[in-house]
């Protein structure tokens, strides 16, 4: 009976965390959304000095829309699923992915902050 019990709090769990993940599935594509503005941007502030490196930038930013698009229309079963498959056939494609994800998410963030007054020591 230990076990069952034990069953069924697992699936109790996995069912609230589900729910939570799909309560925050349209603010993370939002949130991609505008990432994806920030990267097209530095992309088009790129177009000047490195045209080629601009082009791949855009495509990144591309895959970000699109990656929102996903986020809105997948449950969380099927996204970590995908990501998962993902990472095992295409693991430069996956960890590429995360870093420039990193990267555009500190942009984003250092862009979107309040700028604090200096302080006078």
């Amino acid at each position: 009976m230990q076990s069952d019990n034990g069953n069924s709090h697992r699936a109790d769990l996995r069912e609230e965390i589900g729910r939570v993940a799909e309560g925050r599935k349209e603010a993370g594509a939002a949130r991609l959304n505008d990432i994806a503005s920030a990267v097209h941007g530095a992309a088009l502030e790129l177009e000047k000095e490195m045209p080629r490196g601009a082009k791949y930038v855009h495509g990144a930013a591309e895959k970000l829309e699109a990656a929102a698009e996903k986020l809105r229309t997948q449950n969380a079963d099927e996204l970590m699923s995908g990501l998962g498959k993902l990472a095992r056939s295409q693991p430069g494609t996956f960890f590429g992915g995360a870093v420039l994800a990193g990267f555009a998410i500190s942009r984003f963030l250092k862009s979107s902050g309040t700028s604090e007054p200096d302080r006078q020591v």
